[in-house]
């Protein structure tokens, strides 16, 4: 049985909760006995077992400190393929709000929001003084509490927040521990029997890295997508002491808030960090020539390939957006924004937008938004999100703003839960007469919508589903007395659920 089918025949079941086995996991034989069961598991079941055991080491002091702590690194290191694989299974899983998926992000979600605990209760002892920590044991403790909270911050946005509140309080606890004793770029091994090496500054940066990125601008794929290519630049990333020209980004290591963009130097600071990417803009840029070229590494292809195809589409996105965050020219806003509070009503998805659009019967009714600010390019809102909503960064809504008396259409480009049900959504207008339409590739018939008015010689913008018509060939616009065609020129956009396409009405 595959992980989503455990679930799915387990739903309902507390994934943490499972009849215990007489293991005493101190004892080595005992230990290697459960992590032997655990690598045969599909990903879902070996947390969730794994989890079990997790639990009886938290607040255990019947075992000695380091005893705990190494009991806790083996039984962290042994599921990590299934935790790897649990990424996979959510992203191919195309019903965004399916039971099967919401289960799948729920365990994966709590494996490491246990392990983080687990590792931050030690750290917490470490901090207080009174537990004595042996320098290699301090500097695995610190690496590896970074890469669990790094983990926890990533299902958090997969689901696009919020990020549990003490996620960046403990990384910043882990990374000031390890620098106050020396061993924050100790080499570190994740796994005795593998050469791979890695060091507590460089997790932390990993972790600095992603967040600067604006994760409220990324859907669940291109979240991943950033996270794999941030490995392939790590060593073009830099974390300092001092600013200089090129940091955009700090963080107060000292405290418990994340990093912030750099407005100016700060002056209270106790551990100040600063994040500069620039170095890493010509070897990104590079590898985004190679991608646009048709040529995208093997291991980004897998994630392209989970959002339903257009990998190339969606590592380029993903690279641009990378370059713009890490350049040396701040984002300027070119309009304004002003306070436009009032109702809106808003359809979510391009499918059901066009229905709307056509007066199809049964076509889903308007949700409410509260509108909170627009500019000439854009909304700003506020809107009831629960666990099932398919709204994403890229998803494509209808609008019917309070000043108008006609639909528009848009993109989500923003998208943050402000609490567990409230989120936080920006959108970009991409056009205000959309009209709906059907066209046919020579293979199917497909409903769009066109951007544009039809024009002889001029081009068109047309926002297609994804997946939809086949890409560089012709689509005929059906609907009048003869098929009008239009041939196929760029491909301007790829949203989470739609394409921006650009074809010729030659006439």
């Amino acid at each position: 049985m595959d992980s989503i089918g455990w679930i799915q025949k387990n739903q309902g079941m507390n994934l943490l909760s499972m009849t215990n086995r007489p293991y005493v996991l101190s004892d080595e034989r005992s230990l290697k006995r459960a992590i032997d069961e655990l690598s045969p598991l599909e990903p879902a079941q070996a947390l969730a077992e794994a989890a079990r055991w997790m639990e009886s080491l938290l607040g255990n002091s019947g075992l000695a400190p380091a005893v705990r702590l190494r009991t806790l690194f083996a039984l962290d290191q042994a599921v990590h393929r299934q935790a790897r694989a649990c990424i996979e299974l959510y992203l191919s899983a195309l019903a965004v709000g399916s039971p099967a998926r919401n289960s799948l992000w729920k365990c994966a979600h709590s494996h490491w929001a246990l392990v983080f605990d687990a590792y931050g209760e030690s750290l917490v002892a470490v901090a207080a003084q009174g537990v004595e920590t042996d320098t290699d044991l301090l500097a695995e403790l610190s690496m590896r509490a970074i890469r669990a909270g790094a983990q926890c911050a990533k299902w958090d946005a997969f689901r696009h927040g919020p990020i549990t509140e003490s996620v960046w309080a403990r990384l910043n606890l882990a990374y000031r521990l390890a620098s106050s004793r020396g061993v924050a770029r100790r080499n570190l091994r994740l796994r005795a029997e593998r050469a791979t090496e890695t060091t507590v500054e460089r997790e932390y940066l990993r972790a600095f890295a992603l967040h600067s990125l604006g994760v409220d601008q990324l859907d669940a794929y291109r979240l991943e997508l950033a996270s794999r290519l941030i490995q392939y630049v790590l060593p073009y990333l830099e974390l300092t002491e001092a600013p200089d020209a090129a940091s955009l980004h700090w963080i107060d290591a000292s405290g418990t808030l994340p990093p912030a963009r750099l407005v100016k130097n700060p002056s209270n600071a106790g551990l100040p960090r600063f994040f500069s990417g620039i170095v890493a803009a010509q070897p990104l840029q590079d590898m985004l020539e190679m991608v646009i070229a048709g040529e995208v590494p093997a291991p980004l292809v897998s994630v392209g390939e989970a959002a339903s195809g257009g990998s190339t589409g969606k590592v380029a996105s993903v690279l641009s957006h990378m370059i713009r965050c890490w350049s040396n020219e701040p984002p300027v806003r070119r309009h304004r924004r002003h306070a436009m509070p009032g109702r809106m009503l808003v359809v979510e998805g391009l499918l059901q937008f066009a229905r709307r659009l056509a007066g199809e019967p049964g076509a889903a009714e308007p949700r409410t938004w509260q509108m909170q600010d627009a500019s000439l390019h854009g909304v700003g809102a506020e809107a009831m999100l629960e666990d099932n909503n398919e709204l994403a960064v890229g998803t494509l809504v209808g609008m019917h703003l309070p000043d108008g008396n006609c639909w528009r259409v848009g993109a989500v480009r923003r998208l943050w839960r402000s609490s567990s049900k409230i989120g936080r959504i920006g959108v970009e207008l991409l056009g205000g007469t959309p009209a709906a339409a059907s066209v046919d590739d020579g293979s199917a018939k497909v409903s769009v919508i066109a951007l544009d008015p039809l024009r002889r010689g001029q081009p068109v913008r047309v926002l297609v589903p994804v997946p939809g018509p086949r890409s560089g060939v012709p689509i005929y616009l059906l609907g009048g007395t003869v098929p009008i065609k239009l041939s196929p020129l760029t491909t301007l956009e790829y949203g989470a659920d739609h394409e921006i396409r650009m074809y010729l009405y030659a006439g």
